[in-house]
């Protein structure tokens, strides 16, 4: 009781889903659902009074052909629409709502997502969660247009029956039962055949990724260095069988269920005409009514052929929305999250004014699970116009850090303030807003260079002046100049062939120039020149240094000979903030900074 007041629920909620997305659309397909379920019953009694015209023409003689032409049009004109309805199937309705239901499925999902903290959804509560949902966004389609043609093909069995109640009671509660079987059938062995898609996903995942690796060039170079393309397709072999086993025992169940409820329509059919044989030999029917009974009896064999196959993907896309909504109600979402641009404005420039400190952190403590922390009790202040520069070795919570200050996570312990003001104190979105970043994980789009870079600031995306200053100031000047399309080119080659492929260090500077455009008055630089050689490396931070110039810059590399260019240095070590000060004051001090230091310069000493 408590899985169908659930489905119920689910059902419902995607309904109005449906009818939001749009209303027009939804409408429509209602009323021709509507429409076409009553062809065939429409088709069958034109056919009775056409057999019955024409039967009384020849038998009598009496009247004239003209009389008979006229039910005979009307008989063909409804068969050819009722031949075309057959034409309309779950596939077919599936491509035309796509664009409405599985796209506008998809916004749905961005939107409410976007309401979700971002610590939330990274947990493994959740996350597996929404990436189902995510990746069967084409759940609401696939209710819609099999749905569609499940609604469609009860009201036409509906119809039928009723038909034949009206000739014959026999018929009719032959017909009725029937199709109540059908019914009743399917919707208990469909629940059983439904795959559980998380498990499925999870094997097609598997077997996917070996084909997907080996024509990667990276890995295909590391294959045939190493030999391992045995073992490799030994695996991919593996991982397909666990794919193909699963598909075939569906196959295997749904090809079975299809023939039982065949072999029920077909025995129903065989009943009902010898029934009516029957009833004709003792002349309680006509012939034209027989006829009209045996045409009925094909109309629902093809209904509950349609009705199985369009109720089984109906049930599936539920299954989906089911997960949706249960994910959707149960994931602590943020109202009103994405604040007002102006009121986000407004609420930073009169903090701004009254403190000379951009952030500040008290005792501050982070983990991602709530077990095992990142960072430990960390107190620390960045002012205004100041450049510092975060070290530290792979897992010292460099990044984590970063990832606070832009208010992706907030702290489990201690504070956290922004301009003297603590960040819950702030609307959402008001603290990264005001912050220019550059992620050491970047993406390039399938776009123009323009796009990739004016991306960092959309109202200046037309101001060519803007892009070319962004490009200079990321170091990008002469990969511009080299375009044969100047800011127009197109970037990568996935989507068009005319676009261009980069080299790591050449997509890491148009990324910084993005940063670049946003002109932000807080910027941070996450790993920025990972992707360079040292001298260019060095090139990208005094760029940064020279051109951020009045503007609070954190700067983080694991490099540290850039550091020197910093006012400040904070050393992480293990998630401690180990060491601050300026470099030659960290020098002196001979701790974790100045074996840093000294560990990369023994190597550029002794290639001297």
């Amino acid at each position: 009781m408590k899985k169908w007041k659930e489905n119920l629920t689910v059902l419902l909620w995607s309904i109005r889903l449906a009818y939001r997305l749009g209303p027009g659309f939804f409408l429509f397909w209602i009323l021709f659902t509507v429409l076409l379920s009553l062809l065939p019953s429409v088709s069958l009694a034109c056919n009775r009074r056409a057999v019955a015209v024409l039967t009384d023409f020849l038998s009598t003689g009496q009247g004239s052909f003209s009389d008979v032409v006229p039910p005979l049009l009307a008989l063909g004109f409804l068969l050819i629409l009722t031949g075309l309805s057959r034409r309309i199937n779950g596939e077919f309705l599936y491509s035309l709502m796509y664009d409405n239901y599985y796209f506008g499925m998809q916004e749905y999902m961005a939107d409410c997502i976007q309401k979700v903290d971002i610590k939330t959804l990274m947990d493994k509560t959740f996350y597996e969660d929404y990436q189902y949902c995510l990746y069967r966004s084409g759940g609401l389609n696939d209710l819609m247009s099999h749905g569609c043609i499940t609604v469609m093909k009860s009201i036409t069995a509906l119809s039928l029956i009723g038909v034949a109640f009206s000739v014959s009671l026999p018929v009719g509660l032959i017909a009725c039962g029937c199709f109540l079987l059908t019914v009743c059938c399917n919707i208990r062995l469909s629940s059983l055949l439904v795959v559980d898609d998380l498990h499925y996903n999870a094997l097609r995942a598997r077997a996917d990724y070996y084909p997907a690796e080996a024509k990667n060039p990276g890995a295909a170079k590391e294959m045939r260095i190493y030999h391992t393309q045995p073992e490799t397709l030994r695996k991919w072999k593996k991982a397909w069988q666990a794919v193909i086993r699963l598909e075939t025992a569906y196959d295997v169940r749904r090809h079975l269920l299809s023939i039982l409820m065949a072999a029920c329509v077909y025995l129903s059919i065989l009943g009902m005409s010898l029934l009516a044989i029957r009833q004709v030999a003792a002349g309680a029917l006509s012939v034209d009514v027989f006829l009209m009974l045996y045409l009925l009896g094909e109309s629902l064999a093809d209904v509950n052929k349609t009705f199985s196959a369009a109720l089984f993907e109906a049930l599936r896309g539920l299954k989906a929305l089911r997960l949706q909504h249960r994910f959707l109600t149960g994931v602590p979402q943020q109202n009103d999250r994405l604040l007002n641009q102006n009121a986000i404005l407004e609420t930073i420039a009169s903090q701004r004014a009254c403190s000379d400190l951009v952030f500040e952190a008290k005792n501050l403590h982070f983990s991602y699970d709530g077990k095992k922390e990142v960072l430990h009790d960390l107190n620390f202040q960045i002012k205004k116009g100041e450049t510092v520069a975060l070290v530290g070795v792979n897992g010292s919570g460099k990044s984590t850090l970063v990832k606070l200050l832009i208010d992706l996570y907030r702290p489990d312990q201690g504070e956290l303030l922004f301009y003297g003001k603590k960040y819950e104190e702030y609307p959402e979105g008001s603290v990264n807003h005001e912050i220019g970043m550059f992620f050491q994980n970047f993406f390039l789009f399938h776009l123009s260079l323009r796009e990739n870079v004016g991306f960092g600031n959309l109202k200046d995306l037309k101001n060519d002046r803007q892009i070319l200053k962004a490009l200079d100031m990321g170091g990008a000047t002469a990969l511009y100049q080299r375009f044969p399309d100047g800011l127009e080119q197109l970037l990568k080659k996935d989507v068009k062939k005319t676009g261009v492929n980069l080299s790591g260090g050449e997509q890491q500077k148009i990324a910084v120039a993005r940063t670049h455009m946003s002109e932000k008055d807080i910027l941070i630089f996450d790993e920025p020149a990972a992707a360079l050689d040292p001298i260019a490396e060095l090139e990208q931070f005094q760029n940064i240094r020279e051109k951020t110039r009045g503007r609070t810059c954190v700067l983080i590399s694991h490099r540290i000979g850039f550091a020197r260019l910093a006012d400040r240095i904070f050393v992480l070590d293990k998630g401690y903030l180990a060491e601050t000060g300026a470099h030659e004051e960290l020098l002196k001090k001979g701790g974790i900074y100045a074996g840093f230091f000294r560990q990369q310069a023994q190597w550029y000493e002794e290639e001297c």
